[in-house]
């Protein structure tokens, strides 16, 4: 087995750390609880969601080092970018603080009127049993059969893979594939992203869309290559060659109308650094988060208006027209009022709780509990090739909850969050989710295994893939599980090629 010596397995020595952190979690989890007893006493039902709310995010930190200990890691996890413990800070923002947003006037149009009060306090209780059935599975979970037999593929890249990029032109490589990828995605399917043909979507898939879906994510694994190579060799040549593949990744993901580009692309950059320094770049982080604030949510929110305002855009106009809101939102001038609209549309689009509350208040009283044995046929379902099934049904579950729990015209194409935790409630109430989110918890201990940064860097490319759709979870059950399989398969195939070939023997 290969072993990154910059972040060593635990030692003896720093075991009593984790007494620490088990006393940390104990007391948090208790705050949390005194919390809760505060917002189960208050007299507003607004006060009692704010309570709610900070509880739900004091648990989901008790729980963070709780599992940490649980696991054996030597300290929290998060500099080693863990997915488990990632998936708890994120569910203690957007399903914890993020739901005091929900109080607050709206400032992006949406269903979430449809929502009664007592509804958001039942999902909050909901999220709480998710959560700690996840940390749950996560830590004692039967993982851990699996999770050797998957760490063999790990093994069998370190055997034959060596942690040094094969030569300059591998970003550059990975950057084309992407890019060929994702502009032969837009011309089959008259979208990217956010703009084109949104109708498309839910009416029609090409029988190559998935492969070529999934092929743009080398995009992403572009910058991962470029930094670990400018941090190998620290040549000129590597910089510009990451300052520009790292500009590319940010201006195609803009051009997309995707948000989430631009943090999958700074985590490909900040990733190399934890490994170097084990630490997490605190003033990187900081400035990332000022910058996507000030520059790329206003340009985000200028550019979708403009590409799905009073007409529709196409692809190559909304393209064309992209230049001429960034320079418009470089050219105003940053304010208190910019920064607030910035914030609060942010709080409000991480924001979760709204589906598992609708879902819990219409299901099953309105809406019958869905067949629980989907949960089991679905994700088989979405593997299948559209090739090999031409007439495989176009699966678009998140456009669905819009129109029938939010109620939503059908020519008002968006797709709601659905979260895993909901999706598990509305296909048979609490027993499915409880033992739905238990098997989820051991799923990402497998792939966190998997991906261990100590045993090497080849993990870097796997978290850039599953990291994003794991710990935000904002899709159903079945598809977030079904995309899991073929981005494996990418990362197996990056590796593999990315990475120079080991002659030298390894035990």
């Amino acid at each position: 087995m290969v072993t990154n010596d910059r972040m060593a397995p635990v030692s003896a020595a720093a075991r009593p750390a984790s007494t620490q952190f088990l006393l940390a979690g104990l007391l948090l989890v208790s705050v949390a609880a005194g919390l809760t007893i505060m917002a189960m006493s208050a007299i507003s039902i607004d006060d009692q969601i704010r309570w709610g709310a900070v509880a739900l995010a004091a648990f989901c930190v008790g729980l963070l080092p709780l599992m940490s200990v649980a696991a054996g890691y030597d300290g929290l996890g998060l500099a080693s970018w863990r997915m488990g413990p990632w998936s708890l800070v994120w569910g203690s923002l957007a399903f914890g603080l993020a739901t005091i947003d929900w109080l607050s006037p709206q400032t992006v149009a949406g269903p979430s009127g449809a929502i009664l009060p007592g509804s958001i306090l039942r999902a909050l209780w909901m999220i709480a049993v998710a959560l700690a059935m996840l940390t749950a599975g996560y830590s004692v979970g039967p993982y851990r059969l699996a999770a050797y037999r998957a760490r063999r593929a790990t093994d069998w890249l370190s055997r034959r893979s060596t942690d040094q990029i094969r030569g300059p032109m591998v970003p550059w490589v990975l950057l084309g594939v992407g890019l060929i990828a994702q502009l032969g995605f837009a011309a089959l399917n008259g979208r990217i992203g956010y703009i084109g043909n949104a109708e498309a979507s839910v009416s029609t898939a090409s029988g190559y869309s998935q492969y070529l879906s999934v092929t743009g994510d080398c995009v992403p694994l572009a910058v991962v290559a470029a930094t670990i190579r400018t941090h190998r060799t620290r040549t000129l040549w590597a910089w510009l060659t990451l300052i520009l593949v790292f500009a590319t990744a940010i201006v195609v993901g803009a051009v997309a109308g995707n948000k989430e580009s631009f943090v999958v692309a700074i985590l490909a950059v900040i990733l190399p650094y934890t490994v170097v320094r084990r630490r997490l770049p605190i003033g990187a982080i900081v400035a990332a988060t000022i910058f996507f604030i000030l520059i790329v949510i206003p340009f985000n929110l200028a550019y979708r208006v403009s590409v799905r305002g009073a007409v529709t855009l196409s692809t190559s106009q909304a393209v064309a027209g992209a230049p001429a809101i960034a320079s418009q939102v470089l050219a105003t001038d940053i304010s208190t009022t910019v920064l607030g609209e910035s914030v609060s549309y942010l709080a409000q689009r991480i924001r979760t709780i709204d589906t598992p509350a609708i879902v819990m208040q219409r299901t099953p009283s309105e809406i019958p509990y869905a067949n629980p044995a989907e949960l089991l046929i679905d994700p088989v379902t979405d593997l299948i090739p559209r090739i090999v099934w031409p007439g495989k049904p176009v699966l678009t579950p998140g456009y669905q909850i819009s129109q029938r729990y939010y109620l939503l015209p059908p020519q008002i194409y968006t797709a709601s969050n659905i979260t895993p935790e909901a999706d598990l409630y509305r296909h048979g109430g609490w027993l499915p989710m409880i033992v739905g989110m238990f098997l989820f918890g051991c799923a990402i201990r497998i792939l966190d295994e998997v991906a261990d940064l100590s045993r090497s860097v080849h993990g870097m490319f796997l978290i850039i893939l599953l990291f994003p759709g794991i710990v935000e979870a904002g899709s159903d059950f079945a598809t977030l599980l079904a995309g899991i399989p073929a981005l494996i398969l990418l990362w197996l195939v990056v590796v593999t090629l990315s990475f120079t070939k080991r002659t030298d023997p390894v035990s």
